[in-house]
């Protein structure tokens, strides 16, 4: 598959300066366990790269020359996964240790599609085999358990050390065989601050077509880790920057080209929001994001249908339709979050409606039966942190959050220290769905 292939470089312990303390105690389970009996072991991936940078690793990925059989047998709790390539699972508790055998060469057992995707590959190999089927340098740096030294084969220490993100081989290949590697690669700039090499990022271009033909279900999951991960304003700016935004939500996508300042400042709030809640290590929940980054699109329908002279209930529930029928043929929002998301969207204009009528100051026991049965909602706190978002960028007076939010005092947070209302804690730790809405029985109006 590759030509010309170097030698590997050796990194010893006192020059890379990765710890056992930085390393997941179970993870170092697996890696002893599969060296007491006989088998090669590494880290390898993310988890080696963040440590290198002074991140705390999430997730720990081991290699080895073990097949996924001779590695299930060795744990207790171990399954094997995957038909494109398998994989073992090694289960501890919470945490799960990811066991991936050498990948081998390309050969005849790899089965790629018309435009160059891999299909399957259960091919195993060697180390010096495994290193060509990394996608960037610097997630081919390999930490060997026996000797805690850094194997590095296409030169991801100087990568890590530069700041430096570089497809191995061929660029416009390697996004052929996956093309979700272009997201990985918008994701590793907002996460590390990484600066793609001139190539890497100039193969986006005429690839980025091929992102039409990956699984819903996968743009999801990477959709996640883009705007989930702590550095979801940044992972936004990456993807407009290599135009890859639309490949993920269309519809949002063609209304930023329109009005970009206006729409760009809510999903500011909202991206920058999420990201000082993973920092601070609270919950979030998808359902809070996806909802206000598909609030600009939701707002365009539904003017629409109100232009059309549909009520305002309806007009609302057409376009909650809508928004999520295209969201999810391109990223695959399950349904226990598009119900969440009808629930804050309905909420909003009941917020706006009561909370410009409310007079402030008047106690709890003196609001009408409406303001009450708002305040009783199970979701009204994670549809009032919503409200004061849109207030914050001038969508909503701001007199209407302060409304409702004399009604919504601050509480603690685990640590003791008290949090604004905006952080939506009551909505991540949520198990049911009450007040689940119901779609308008009114027979679904038609374009003119």
């Amino acid at each position: 598959m590759y030509s010309n292939r170097p030698v590997p470089v050796h990194i010893s312990a006192a020059e890379h300066g990765i710890t056992p303390e930085q390393i997941s105690h179970h993870a170092l389970t697996v890696l002893q366990r599969l060296h007491e009996q006989g088998y090669g072991a590494y880290l390898v991936g993310g988890c080696v790269r963040d440590a290198l940078v002074g991140q705390l690793p999430k997730d720990f990925d081991v290699v080895t020359d073990a097949r996924p059989e001779q590695v299930r047998a060795l744990f207790r709790h171990a399954r094997i996964i995957g038909r494109r390539f398998r994989i073992v699972h090694v289960i501890f508790g919470h945490e799960v240790i990811e066991v991936t055998t050498f990948r081998g060469g390309d050969d005849d057992a790899v089965r790629r599609s018309d435009q160059g995707r891999i299909l399957r590959d259960n091919v195993f190999g060697t180390l010096e085999e495994d290193v060509w089927r990394r996608d960037f340098a610097c997630n081919a740096l390999y930490y060997d358990f026996a000797t805690a030294e850094i194997i590095d084969f296409v030169q991801g220490w100087q990568d890590v050390s530069a700041g430096r993100l570089r497809l191995i081989g061929n660029p416009q290949t390697r996004y052929q065989e996956d093309p979700v590697r272009m997201l990985r690669a918008a994701r590793f700039a907002a996460k590390l601050g990484f600066k793609l090499t001139e190539d890497t990022a100039a193969a986006i271009h005429p690839c980025r077509h091929l992102l039409k033909d990956i699984a819903p279900a996968r743009l999801f999951d990477e959709s996640i880790k883009l705007f989930q991960g702590g550095y979801g304003w940044s992972a936004f700016e990456q993807l407009r920057a290599l135009d890859l935004f639309g490949f993920l939500f269309a519809g949002l996508d063609e209304l930023l080209n329109r009005d970009y300042v206006r729409i760009a400042a809510l999903l500011k709030q909202i991206l920058q929001g999420t990201d000082e809640r993973v920092a601070a290590q609270l919950p979030v929940n998808p359902a809070f994001l996806f909802a206000g980054m598909l609030w600009p699109d939701l707002t365009r329908r539904r003017e629409y249908w109100l232009h059309q002279r549909v009520d305002s209930e309806t007009a609302l529930a057409v376009a909650a339709d809508e928004v999520i029928d295209s969201a999810v043929r391109q990223v695959a929002i399950p349904r226990r979050l598009t119900d969440l998301m009808r629930v804050l969207w309905a909420l909003q204009p009941q917020l706006e409606r009561w909370g410009a009528i409310g007079e402030p100051g008047l106690p709890l026991a003196q609001l009408s039966a409406d303001h009450k049965h708002l305040l009783a909602h199970a979701w009204f706190r994670a549809g009032l942190d919503f409200l004061c978002l849109r207030a914050a960028v001038g969508e909503v007076s701001e007199s209407i959050c302060a409304f409702w939010r004399q009604y919504a005092p601050a509480r603690e947070a685990q640590g003791g220290e008290l949090i604004p209302t905006h952080l939506p804690e009551d909505f991540a730790s949520h198990g049911s769905l009450p007040d689940r809405p119901r779609r308008s029985r009114h027979r679904r109006p038609r374009r003119a």
